[in-house]
C-alpha cells in the first residue's frame, strides 16, 4: 500500500482556528425561549453525499430566527444530526459536538468519521448531535467564490515572506477583493452568522429538543462558540468541555503573531525528528534546506498531477501544515516531500493539501469552510485596516515566526476591509460567569491554538479548570492519551473533575 493509500484510509478531521482580532460589546443576552419547532429526527436524506445511506445518523432541521433581536422576522434553517448512544441501555443523554472552524460542517465531520471521533465511553453512552452552524454547509452558507477562484484564494502566492511595501499593498488589495466578493454574493447574510448567534441556536436546539441542561464538547474555534455560551446561557450549561482554547480576549499579538509563533515551533520540530532518524525519505539529514529547495522548484519547473494541475509551492506548504495538525500525519509529511523531491510525484502532498481545505477530487469543495471560516471571523472581530499596523506586527514576529509573521499579520487585512458588521456582537467579557466548572483541554505543542490560549481561557472562566495534554498536534481529547480521554470521559458523565494541575503525555 502507499503512503497516498494509507492517508486516504487514516484521514481524520482537521479541526481549523480561527484568527482572532479586537472584541465589541454585545447586547444583553436573550433569554431563553420556546423554539419556533421541535426538533424531529428522520432518517437523512438518501441525496446528501455524507449522510445518503447512513444505518444509524438522523438528521433534523430546525427553523430559528435570522435576527434573535427580532425574533418574529425572517428564519433560516439549521441543519441538525445525531449518532445515538452504542449502548442505550447506558445512555446518560445529549452531548453536542463542534469540530471548529469557524466554518466546520459538524455534520460532515460526524457522518465521516463517526463516534471515532470521541473516546469509546462517549461514544458508547452519549448521544452526538453536531449541526452545521449558521452561515455553514446546510445551514444558510455563506457564498463567495466560485471553485475556481477559491482554487487561486488558496494556493497562489501570497505575501512574501520578507515583504516590501508594494508586497503589503497588494495584499490588502487581495482582501479587498475577496470582501467584495463576498458582499456580492452573500451580502444580505453576513451581519447575522456572528459567535453569539450560533450560541443562541445552540439555546434554541437545547430548547427544541427537550434538555433541562446542554452538555457540549468543543474544539478550536468550538471552543469560543462553547465560552459565549456559558457566558450568554450560564444556567443552560451542563458539562462543557473546551479543547485547544481560542484566546478569549485576544491582543494584537495572540489576534496576528502567536499562533505563527505555534506552527514555526512545530514545523521545525517536524524536520528536527526528520534529521535525526537516518530512516527519513527526506532531506538526507538537511530536511529544512531540502524544503526550501523544493518549494523554490515548485514554480520554475513544476510537477504535473494526475488531475490537470501542477504542484505550487503554495501547495506544498498547505500539505505540510496539514500534517502538523495530527502527530500521526509527520510521517505522510516527509514521504510526500520525498516522492516530490526524489520522484517528481506530487499526489500526497496535493492531497494533504486538498484535505485540508476539503477539496473533493472533483475540483469542488466538500463544504464552505474556506469562505465561512473567514466571514464568520471577520463579523466577530473588527479590525483596523491600517497597513502600518500589520507592519509593526510582523516586525515584532518576524524572528520568531520566519515562515509565518507576514502571513499571519497580513490576515488582519481582512477584516479590516470587511464589508459588514454584526447586529448581535460577542459578549464585552467571556468569562462564563454563573455557569458550573468548566474543563479547559490545553496541548503544550498544539500547532493551531497555542497553549497559553488555553491557559488564558482557564484563568478567564469564572470556574475553569485546565487539563495539560504534553505532546504535539492540534487539540487533545480522542485517543493521543488516555489519561487525557479518561479525565474527558469522567467530567462528561459525572462532573468530576481532574485534580488542579494535572499534565497528562
Amino acid at each position: 500500500m502507499t503512503p497516498l493509500q494509507r492517508f486516504l484510509g487514516l484521514l481524520a478531521t482537521v479541526l481549523l482556528v480561527a484568527g482572532c482580532s479586537t472584541g465589541s460589546a454585545s447586547p444583553s443576552p436573550i433569554a431563553s425561549r420556546s423554539p419556533l419547532a421541535d426538533v424531529v429526527w428522520e432518517t437523512c436524506p438518501e441525496s446528501d453525499p455524507f449522510t445518503g445511506g447512513s444505518p444509524e445518523l438522523v438528521c433534523a432541521t430546525l427553523p430559528v430566527p435570522l435576527d434573535y433581536a427580532n425574533p418574529s422576522g425572517p428564519t433560516i434553517d439549521i441543519a441538525i444530526a445525531m449518532l445515538p448512544a452504542a449502548d442505550q441501555e447506558g445512555r446518560v443523554g445529549s452531548l453536542f459536538l463542534n469540530f471548529g472552524g469557524p466554518g466546520a460542517s459538524g455534520i460532515n465531520v460526524l457522518a465521516s468519521n463517526g463516534r471515532g471521533l470521541v473516546p469509546a465511553e462517549i461514544g458508547n453512552r452519549f448521544d452526538l448531535v453536531t449541526w452545521d452552524p449558521r452561515g455553514t454547509g446546510r445551514s444558510a452558507p455563506v457564498n463567495c467564490l466560485t471553485n475556481r477562484e477559491l482554487d487561486a484564494w488558496i494556493y497562489e502566492p501570497g505575501i512574501p515572506d520578507v515583504p516590501r511595501a508594494a508586497d503589503w499593498v497588494a495584499a490588502k488589495n487581495d482582501a479587498t477583493w475577496f470582501a467584495r466578493k463576498c458582499a456580492a454574493r452573500s451580502g444580505d447574510l453576513l451581519p447575522y452568522i456572528g459567535t453569539s448567534a450560533s450560541a443562541r441556536d445552540m439555546e434554541s436546539m437545547r430548547i427544541a429538543m427537550g434538555l433541562t441542561k446542554l452538555d457540549y464538547l468543543g474544539f478550536s474555534y468550538g471552543t469560543l462558540l462553547g465560552a459565549v455560551y456559558a457566558t450568554l446561557y450560564p444556567t443552560s450549561v451542563g458539562h462543557l468541555v473546551l479543547d485547544g482554547a481560542v484566546d478569549p480576549v485576544p491582543t494584537d499579538a495572540s489576534k496576528y503573531g502567536e499562533q505563527g509563533v505555534s506552527l514555526q515551533g512545530a514545523l521545525d520540530r517536524l524536520f528536527a525528528w526528520c534529521d535525526a532518524d537516518a530512516q527519513c525519505p527526506f532531506g538526507s539529514g538537511a530536511a529544512r534546506a531540502a524544503f526550501d529547495r523544493l518549494t523554490a522548484a515548485a514554480e520554475k519547473n513544476p510537477i504535473a498531477l494526475a488531475d490537470g494541475r501542477t504542484l505550487s509551492a503554495g501547495m506544498i506548504w498547505t500539505g505540510v501544515i496539514m500534517t502538523l495538525y495530527n502527530r500521526d500525519y509527520w510521517d505522510y509529511a516527509v514521504a510526500g516531500l520525498g516522492s516530490a523531491a526524489n520522484d517528481r510525484d506530487g499526489e500526497l502532498l496535493a492531497a494533504l493539501a486538498d484535505a485540508y481545505v476539503d477539496r473533493n477530487q472533483g475540483g469542488g469543495y466538500a463544504s464552505n469552510i474556506m469562505e465561512a471560516f473567514l466571514a464568520i471571523n471577520c463579523i466577530d472581530y473588527p479590525a483596523s485596516a491600517s497597513i502600518d499596523k500589520y507592519r509593526a506586527i510582523y516586525e515584532q514576529f518576524k524572528g520568531e515566526a520566519p515562515d509565518f509573521a507576514a502571513g499571519q499579520a497580513a490576515s488582519g487585512l481582512l477584516c479590516g476591509v470587511w464589508p459588514a458588521s454584526s447586529v448581535d456582537p460577542l459578549p464585552a467579557s467571556i468569562d462564563g460567569a454563573g455557569a458550573p466548572p468548566i474543563l479547559v483541554v490545553g496541548t503544550t505543542g498544539d500547532p493551531a491554538t497555542p497553549y497559553a490560549w488555553s491557559e488564558r481561557l482557564a484563568a478567564r472562566l469564572e470556574q475553569g479548570r485546565l487539563l495539560s495534554y504534553v505532546g504535539e498536534g492540534h487539540t487533545g481529547v480522542g485517543g493521543k492519551s488516555s489519561c487525557i480521554d479518561d479525565a474527558a470521559v469522567a467530567f462528561l458523565i459525572s462532573g468530576t473533575l481532574p485534580p488542579d494541575g494535572t499534565r497528562c503525555q
